[in-house]
């Protein structure tokens, strides 16, 4: 489907105003970054806005209005709080640059403007903003660039002396706009500006400023604070008190579940995905997805064997029982590479308590290993618990047949989300089961209506995203579902930012691996399904599908084979694979099994032909696929 026009939101509410300061701030060369290595830099950005930009502008007390792509949108109430983010967000990028190659760094332009703006929803308009925008375009790279009225506020406030740049003709402004700018030079040599209340932060110490931690430790109830962190995939220099660690790999097994009343284990496995989930919101903490551990459920290897089979270095197991209203949950956390028992715990509660418990045990899970990994960071809160525990306990119960996907296991599904919905219409997770009924509905061909169903599942995932925004989960089915109408460019901001929250997100990984497929970024896409293969060491058929097409247009049919080749084994009736694999074996040069595989789609799939290289964006990357089906036969 080809994008469509989103819908304007009017009222007839009177134009609410007020006079802010306006920052804007954009990535230099962001395209250039981009087309060189997609997924680097957009780690590189997210780490950056995580741990220095975002916090910043709050410790500043401003807010920040919206994000586009590779810029920022904040608003101030004064003039100075804005001029002293901006440099010590600039001063704090050129610190965070030292360990990064020159032509990987990430470097900003910043402009500010103070004027009057018009408010509507949490958007802001006007010619405040669009003067703050255009100074930014005329800033130095690594610099700061203001108009009269921001220089005028700051000068006898702020230790710096800005540049006359005098009258500048700028786009879509009618008059002349009086700019001033500061170098990143200037910029250096000011001192450290502190916010009121407090010092400014560090590179080590300047996540979620005033936010506090109660992490246990393995012995006894010892308690610590923790306000730092960071992804290892951005390169700094390490902390002096303690040498630079690997990110920690762990496996969460499914718990079991010992005397369900109903029989079924439904509970235990929602406790072990909520588990799972929270923990990939540690950026030290590397976790295996769903997918990667339920291979497991039912059997009892060693915490040896997995860490052997998964590459892990940990492994939490346990058990939950539920006897009238009470429930006991025991888990443990063995480290795989000496077989040790870092810690066990058994947990008594009511169905009520259960979130709380949930908690603790993701915070004395990180507790143990923040021995171990030196700096260790709790990302955002865990999804917020419902009101109503009866709709909490139907999610799991959906969650549970979409696990086992049929046609009437979705219809089931269906039900018991618009039910929870109905108890509870403020539960995010409850629209984002549904949302994904509605998705599988279509992909499986279950709907005779694929385009409302679709329009029906975008506006479940908008409405979780609305009730819970750091939600990942909401923001990849976002994604996922902006896709299918080809709007990729906003299925991509949505991919990202379920991977910010969530650096271990299988579905946020298998949604960017499609779309930068489909974009025409090959490497990306490799990187992405590469990636996502680390958390679910067996990819879905789809994601190895979409993982081998791009190893095929990466001239890489030798890993295209290796994935294809089992895939066709179980999955006889997909005539895509099969077809796939036939251009591979072209591709290879293996002429023989290229007219073998070829002949076998003839006699399977009479009428079938390639359509998946019409979704690709790239004319060149359609015809390098249409000849390698030529050369098969096909």
């Amino acid at each position: 489907m080809s994008p469509r026009p989103r819908p304007s939101v009017t009222g007839s509410a009177p134009v609410e105003r007020r006079l802010s300061a306006i920052l804007a701030a954009d990535v230099v060369g962001y395209s250039r970054l981009m087309g060189a290595d997609e997924v680097g830099t957009l780690r590189q950005l997210m780490a950056h806005r995580r741990e220095l930009i975002d916090p910043t502008i709050a410790a500043r007390r401003g807010r920040i209005v919206k994000t586009t792509g590779d810029g920022v949108l904040a608003e101030f109430s004064s003039a100075v709080e804005a001029v002293a983010c901006a440099i010590t967000v600039q001063r704090g990028l050129v610190s965070r640059n030292v360990a990064v190659p020159d032509e990987s760094r990430l470097v900003f332009r910043i402009g500010i403007n103070l004027g009057d703006i018009i408010i509507e929803a949490n958007d802001i308009f006007g010619d405040g903003v669009n003067v703050a925008a255009r100074l930014e375009t005329l800033c130095e790279p690594g610099g700061l660039c203001v108009s009269r009225a921001v220089r005028d506020q700051v000068r006898d406030k702020l230790p710096i002396a800005f540049d006359d740049l005098g009258e500048q003709t700028v786009k879509n402004i009618a008059r002349p706009v009086r700019a001033f700018g500061l170098s990143p030079e200037a910029i250096a040599a000011t001192p450290d500006l502190a916010p009121s209340g407090g010092p400014a932060p560090t590179i080590h110490h300047r996540r979620w400023i005033g936010a506090t931690v109660a992490v246990v430790g393995i012995v006894g109830a010892v308690s610590a604070w923790w306000v730092i962190g960071g992804p290892a995939t951005t390169p700094r220099p390490a902390a002096s008190t303690a040498p630079a660690m690997a990110r920690a790999s762990i496996a969460v097994l499914p718990f079991a579940s010992l005397g369900d009343p109903d029989g079924s284990d439904y509970f235990s496995d929602g406790l072990t995905e909520d588990i799972i989930s929270a923990l990939g919101r540690f950026r030290d903490i590397s976790v295996i997805s769903r997918g990667g551990v339920f291979a497991y459920k039912g059997k009892s290897p060693t915490p040896a064997e997995v860490g052997r089979d998964l590459k892990v270095r940990y492994v939490v197991e346990g058990s939950v029982r539920r006897a009238g209203e009470r429930i006991r949950v025991s888990v443990s956390l063995t480290d795989t590479s000496h077989s040790e028992l870092l810690w066990s715990e058994k947990y008594d509660a009511e169905p009520k308590d259960i979130f709380a418990v949930q908690d603790q045990i993701t915070r004395r899970i990180s507790g143990a290993l923040a021995v171990r990994v030196t700096s260790l960071e709790l990302a955002r809160s865990t999804t917020k618990p419902p009101d109503n525990l009866q709709a909490y306990d139907l999610v799991l119960r959906g969650r549970d047949l979409l696990s086992r996907l049929t046609r009437s296991n979705n219809a089931q599904a269906r039900g018991m989300f618009e039910r929870a919905i109905e108890l509870d219409p403020n539960y995010a997770p409850a629209y984002i089961g549904l949302g994904y009924v509605n998705d599988s509905a279509v992909t499986e061909g279950w709907t005779e209506e694929p385009s409302e169903t679709l329009e029906r599942a975008e506006s479940l995932a908008r409405k979780a995203v609305g009730l819970d925004d750091l939600s990942p989960a909401a923001h990849a089915l976002l994604g996922k579902v902006l896709v299918h109408f080809g709007d990729y460019d906003a299925a991509l901001d949505e991919l990202k930012r379920a991977i910010d929250l969530n650096g271990s997100d299988a579905e946020g990984y298998s949604g960017l691996l499609s779309v930068l497929l489909w974009r025409g970024d090959t490497s990306g896409a490799i990187t992405a399904g590469e990636t996502l293969a680390q958390f679910e060491p067996e990819l879905s058929v789809s994601d190895g599908f979409y993982l081998a097409t791009a190893y095929v247009l990466a001239d890489r049919s030798a890993d295209a084979i290796r994935l294809l080749e089992p895939s066709v084994s179980r999955n006889r009736t997909n005539p895509e694979i099969s077809i796939m694999l036939a251009a591979a074996y072209a591709e290879a040069g293996r002429e023989a099994d290229a007219a073998r595989q070829a002949d076998i789609i003839r006699q399977r799939f009479p009428r079938k032909r390639d359509q998946f290289g019409a979704l690709l964006r790239d004319p060149s990357q359609r015809e390098k696929l249409a000849q390698a089906l030529k050369k098969a036969g096909l």
